[in-house]
């Protein structure tokens, strides 16, 4: 099966490599792969070592409509089974041209779990819903949100690659990189996201500074960036900065994790979320927000913890329960862990992309 990928960049996030992960998938079961992308923002620098046609194609200026062209020319030269979007824009710009190449149309652009009347996202799921053969979310709770029938509406959740669990890890070095002490009395708890509007870093932060009222033995960790970055270590009184650390974006996350005795994420509105996954995957116990997409993935009292949103007393009180209770943190680590194994493996997931696909001959 020859597929045409269309995807805005892959820089470092959830959505991006959930998208390379599948083309592992697609490539190891012996399917031709061309990915295009609107922008040459390339973190996940590994797609160059895959069998995979990379083409980049760069706007000139705002209304290019000279990359509708490009996009046609290289359909009519791969002729592909098919084409999948991944983001809203992709989706958009890619309805005229699967339309005229009559081409099954893949839309993969629900990765959230929030979709407000009139809004960019809202705009381009009316263009590009109507024109799509089936439309694809990683959450019940996105396909809810934009409205999406029955008849077209697929869930897919994101899926781990268990490979990730063998690399090599060396946490002497890794504490070494973050200058932490690295003892038995120190506590790590870490929180993997962008930061922006969609997470809730206020209470995730003002849930640690309870903590570190009554114990300096707990570090927290702010693996991510984002434009709201400054905002959130202004929170932070200077006497208790020590206590944190902010590494912005970084290759190879999984090195961090591997120290957490617990993994948070703080957010208003969830898909499936990749950071959840991986710290059940590394058998660390969860404690998150009790919004939609995170039920469909942790276990409530069982992988780790849903507190009320904002509910920072709570999401205090979860954290420190399994910073003092090592043996319920280690058991809650790997019922976590086995649910990532028996539901949410990268094959499970290619495998339910390809049953997709073959919805397309029906």
């Amino acid at each position: 099966m020859k597929v045409l990928l269309v995807a805005d960049n892959l820089v470092a996030g959830g959505r991006e490599r959930r998208m390379l992960e599948f083309i592992k998938g697609l490539l190891e079961r012996g399917h031709s792969v061309t990915l295009v992308l609107f922008r040459d923002a390339i973190h996940y620098k590994e797609i160059f070592q895959l069998p995979v046609e990379l083409i980049v194609l760069k706007k000139r200026f705002r209304k290019d409509v000279f990359i509708y062209f490009k996009l046609f020319t290289i359909c009519r030269r791969i002729r592909p089974d098919l084409v999948h979007t991944w983001g809203g824009i992709p989706s958009v710009m890619t309805v005229p041209v699967a339309l005229i190449c009559r081409l099954k149309l893949v839309n993969g652009m629900i990765a959230n779990s929030k979709c407000t009347p009139f809004t960019k996202d809202w705009f381009r799921s009316q263009l590009s819903f109507p024109f799509s053969t089936i439309i694809i979310s990683n959450s019940k709770v996105g396909l809810d949100a934009y409205g999406v029938s029955s008849e077209k509406g697929v869930v897919i959740p994101n899926g781990f690659n268990l490979a990730r669990l063998d690399e090599e890890f060396n946490r002497a070095n890794v504490f070494k990189e973050l200058g932490l002490p690295d003892s038995h009395d120190t506590h790590i708890v870490g929180m993997v996201a962008s930061i922006n509007w969609r997470k809730d870093y206020p209470t995730y932060i003002n849930a640690a500074l309870k903590i570190l009222g009554h114990r300096q033995d707990v570090y927290f960790l702010v693996i991510g960036d984002g434009q709201d970055r400054e905002k959130v270590e202004a929170m932070i009184p200077d006497n208790l900065k020590m206590n944190f650390r902010f590494t912005g974006n970084r290759q190879g996350v999984d090195r961090f994790i591997q120290i957490f005795n617990v993994g948070v994420l703080a957010t208003f509105a969830e898909g499936i979320s990749n950071s959840i996954m991986e710290y059940m995957a590394f058998e660390k116990p969860v404690v998150a927000s009790d919004v939609p997409g995170n039920r469909e993935l942790v276990a409530a009292d069982s992988s780790g913890y849903l507190v009320e949103v904002g509910d920072e007393e709570a999401m205090a009180d979860r954290i420190n329960t399994l910073i003092s209770d090592e043996a319920k943190a280690r058991r809650m680590g790997q019922i976590g862990k086995q649910i990532i194994l028996e539901k949410f493996t990268v094959d499970k997931m290619t495998d339910q992309y390809l049953e997709a696909y073959k919805r397309l001959n029906n």
